[in-house]
């Protein structure tokens, strides 16, 4: 038989929005030439006490690389990966909608605290075969302030 379980909050009589503040960050980069190894693109800036929840990388329709040798990561000043790392999404002409949970190597929990501001940044960890040569390039970011 199935049970019903209850968070701390719930337990405790919390109201749902005490001390809790919710934001998101959406930034993108315009590319006009190829990307090559070890490009690094700092995508957005995440404040200081900011736990990511949840994020979307927005790949353009016409991929990263016409061949199939790119590999890249989502990471932060700190861990390169921290999101993920050796995706080959994009790699093609049909671009991606690249999540936590998509296929690809995406790395453990979203839910990471920053203790200080960083950036989230996209890198190209193997060079594309045959670069695109021009795109858009988007991430937008979830994040809560906890108490």
């Amino acid at each position: 038989m199935a049970s019903t379980f209850q968070s701390d909050n719930v337990k405790n009589g919390k109201p749902a929005r005490t001390g809790l503040a919710a934001g998101s960050v959406s930034g993108q980069y315009t590319f006009l030439a190829a990307l090559v190894d070890e490009d690094i693109i700092q995508m957005v800036k995440i404040p200081a006490g900011a736990t990511v929840t949840d994020w979307v990388l927005d790949i353009p329709a016409t991929g990263l690389d016409t061949g199939t040798a790119i590999v890249w990561a989502l990471g932060d000043g700190t861990t390169e990966a921290r999101y993920v790392t050796g995706a080959v999404q994009g790699r093609s002409s049909a671009g991606a909608l690249v999540r936590p949970g998509s296929t690809g190597s995406v790395v453990g929990s979203s839910q990471f605290k920053y203790t200080a501001e960083d950036t989230i940044d996209f890198k190209v960890k193997t060079a594309p075969t045959t670069g695109v040569a021009e795109g858009i390039l988007k991430l937008t970011v979830f994040y809560t302030m906890d108490p």
